[in-house]
């Protein structure tokens, strides 16, 4: 009965964890990838625009997905599945974003979110929530290929390695899914 309670509450802290839509099982996950990378001397805003993601299937299966446009909207999505083909949560989250080349701090500014959990009704909540990152990127041969946001330790410490998904693959893999724009 012990490990029950305790495997309860710890999947309690991930599940409300990932309402935040940044938490902790993100981190670290791309690392290993960008450690063969070179980090990118600048940064500049439209380096940033496209779709960027964070995968994973251990301990859980879960798509953390950014997208960011040239109008300075975006959105975050995330799945979390518990391994039975089928999403158990999805969360999704209404964005506009500003980046400072000079100082390279990226703000995100969420509005909106959008969370069904396990089946039930989708809740939809209005939000204003400011959150800055430092960032850095990664390149692999003459492409920018990676995004690493480190939280500023006043909204959030952590810090989250994107890859960026190629624009055949993002449509591919979003086709269907309502609230996702296209990219250019």
């Amino acid at each position: 009965m012990r490990w029950f309670g305790k495997a309860l509450v710890l999947s309690l802290s991930l599940l409300v964890a990932a309402c935040g839509m940044l938490s902790s099982p993100f981190e670290g996950v791309n690392d290993e990838k960008v450690a063969r990378m070179q980090l990118a001397d600048s940064i500049k805003t439209s380096d940033l625009y496209g779709a960027w993601a964070i995968s994973d299937e251990d301990p859980i299966d879960f798509l953390y997905l950014v997208v960011f446009m040239p109008n300075h909207m975006g959105v975050l999505y995330l799945t979390m599945d518990e391994k039975d083909g089928k999403p158990e949560s999805v969360y999704t989250e209404a964005l506009t974003w500003k980046f400072n080349e000079k100082t390279k701090v990226f703000t995100m500014h969420s509005t909106e979110r959008k969370s069904v959990e396990n089946g039930k009704p989708e809740k939809i909540e209005k939000i204003n929530e400011v959150k800055d990152y430092k960032t850095k990127m990664y390149m692999l041969d003459g492409k920018r290929l990676a995004v690493q946001f480190q939280g500023d330790g006043k909204t959030d410490n952590r810090k989250y390695t994107f890859l960026r998904m190629e624009d055949e693959t993002y449509y591919k893999l979003v086709k269907g899914v309502p609230g996702l724009p296209r990219l250019k």
